[in-house]
């Protein structure tokens, strides 16, 4: 939408302004194809097409979200906003420029397809404000709506509609076979209108069948989180988990990992540090053995050396006397 203040060489004073675009800023309300949007200035909510009406939600959220766009930032401005339940949302850009707030072009989205509607304005200084109302009661509803600016340059801020998330731990939950494993899921400060489990099975989800008593039991919780557990816990059970919330208007989900051990498992560092001492002292033991084996082999072999080196000193000593002996009776034959 483009508007003029009057020639360029004679701006006209605010108020003048205010009088002038007023006309321009109330052309009343506007249905889109999927939802009804109305200008802030009026009071009522018009018919959308399914036939829903402020009165048909009588308790209906009112929400205010804000944008500022900058027009000489480059940076990505979108903010996520999080519906759990129908609400009536009043969605405001405030586009900063240099630029005269009269050549300036406003236009809504909603994904990739232009509103076919008006925006509301205010002007605020250097500040041009443009805001819708969107009254949002459908899954059909929850989308990516953006504000368009085309000045010198085109801005634009978005505003992500989403469900409520999901929370869950992060690190997985470890439990061990035959004991009982409790998985808790939250919505924080949203109601989900039903909770519903399942497990994996490959690629595939499968519900947890709930009327089995003796393995599964939802435990009472809060209304914004669900809690199951899961009896008699077996090995192959281990894997993730998902609970899965509906909303109003969509559905969210989470999921944890499940671990469950045998009771073998606590022992095994128990029985690798054992086995690692068994075998040092086995080792030890050897070394020791072996030692004391060559130390007896080398005491036994001096002891043979001192014995050979005795019998080899007597054979020698006798040989002496003997010789000694020849000598002495040569000497008495000689006489």
């Amino acid at each position: 939408m483009r508007f003029s203040l009057g020639a360029r060489g004679f701006p006209l004073p605010l108020s003048i302004l205010l009088f002038v675009a007023a006309p321009c800023f109330s052309k009343g309300t506007i249905t889109d194809v999927n939802f009804t949007t109305q200008a802030v200035t009026e009071a009522t909510v018009e018919m959308a097409e399914e036939n829903v009406t402020s009165s048909s939600y009588p308790e209906l959220i009112p929400m205010e979200v804000t944008l500022l766009v900058i027009e000489t930032s480059d940076a990505v401005v979108e903010k996520n906003v999080t519906i759990g339940n129908p609400a009536s949302i009043e969605l405001k850009c405030n586009f900063s420029t240099t630029q005269p707030l009269q050549y300036v072009n406003v236009y809504w989205t909603k994904g990739n397809d232009q509103l076919n509607r008006t925006s509301s304005m205010r002007v605020l200084e250097n500040i041009l404000q443009a805001h819708i109302r969107l009254t949002v009661t459908d899954k059909m509803h929850m989308d990516n709506y953006s504000c368009v600016f085309e000045a010198t340059k085109e801005r634009k801020g978005t505003f992500h509609f989403k469900v409520p998330e999901i929370y869950t731990k992060e690190k997985p939950l470890v439990n061990y076979e035959r004991d009982s494993a409790v998985l808790n899921c939250n919505s924080k400060n949203y109601v989900p209108l039903e909770w519903m489990w399942y497990t994996s099975n490959g690629s595939e989800k499968v519900p947890i069948d709930i009327m089995m008593k003796n393995k599964y039991e939802i435990l009472p919780s809060k209304y914004n989180e669900t809690k199951l557990k899961i009896k008699h816990l077996q090995a192959t059970e281990s894997g993730l988990y998902w609970c899965h919330a509906i909303f109003h208007l969509g559905e969210s989900e989470g999921k944890q990992n499940l671990k469950v051990l045998s009771y073998l498992v606590p022992l095994k560092p128990f029985l690798a540090v054992t086995a690692e001492v068994v075998i040092l002292v086995t080792g030890i033991f050897l070394y020791e053995l072996y030692s004391k084996r060559r130390q007896t082999a080398t005491e036994s072999g001096k002891d043979f050396e001192q014995v050979e080196q005795l019998k080899s000193e007597d054979h020698n000593g006798v040989d002496k006397k003997n010789q000694r002996t020849r000598h002495r009776k040569s000497d008495v034959n000689m006489n």
